[in-house]
């Protein structure tokens, strides 16, 4: 594998795969979506992916160059062992560099979100550059406006978008190649101090009996 990796992650019905097959422009004519198999297929270039042991296996992946891959994160697997694996998808293909990690947000869920809901997007919201909000209504326009509030108030560097559905997204914006995430995971190792490693991210970080630091829930597994 060659190109640039972007971690795709989403609530259900998020239009993540609509919105990101935009992509596909005059500057940018080689994408694939390599995505588990709960998403199903549709008409974009695609690839499945399993989960084996903790790691990804990519299967069908085309012999011809791909210029962004777009790998979509399963919401039936914990988001910190598909960000670990992820480590290690880059470790083995050295030619394959980080691109951006994008949370796509159904704004419906957001008004009378779970506490679990709202602990998965803080986790979520913790690897990530970009967050877009879409089905964006004035129902739930509030609750878009505290959940863009509580990560400024945290002081995340992290973009945030609110797609409409008239007017497109702006796909150069969204996937500009500057990083705006707070986690140093994907960061060069040579860079980091001790405590910004990535096993000590709070995320991924494991108590003494095997348990993560800080747990990420699973609301949206079937």
């Amino acid at each position: 594998m060659k190109g640039t990796l972007h971690l795709i992650l989403g609530t259900p019905n998020s239009e993540r795969r609509a919105i990101l097959s935009q992509a596909n422009t005059p500057e940018n004519p080689s994408y694939l979506f390599l995505l588990p198999k709960e998403l199903g297929l549709d008409d974009s270039p695609r690839a499945e992916w399993a989960w084996d042991e903790d790691q990804f296996e990519f299967a069908d992946l085309p012999e011809g160059p791909v210029d962004e891959f777009f790998l979509f994160f399963s919401n039936e697997i914990n988001l910190a062992d598909q960000f670990e694996a992820t480590l290690k998808v880059l470790e083995k293909e050295q030619e394959l560099v980080i691109g951006r990690v994008i949370l796509f947000i159904n704004s419906d869920l957001l008004t009378n979100a779970t506490d679990q809901v709202l602990a998965w997007i803080d986790g979520a919201g913790h690897f990530s550059d970009a967050i877009c909000f879409t089905h964006r209504k004035n129902e739930n326009a509030a609750a878009i406006s505290k959940c863009k509030e509580r990560f400024e108030t945290m002081r995340y560097p992290l973009e945030t978008y609110v797609v409409g559905s008239k007017k497109p997204p702006s796909i150069v914006r969204i996937l500009a190649p500057t990083h705006r995430r707070i986690s140093h995971i994907f960061d060069p190792t040579d860079l980091l101090d001790p405590e910004d490693s990535p096993q000590n991210d709070p995320y991924l970080a494991r108590l003494p009996n095997g348990r993560r630091e800080r747990s990420i829930p699973y609301p949206f597994r079937s």
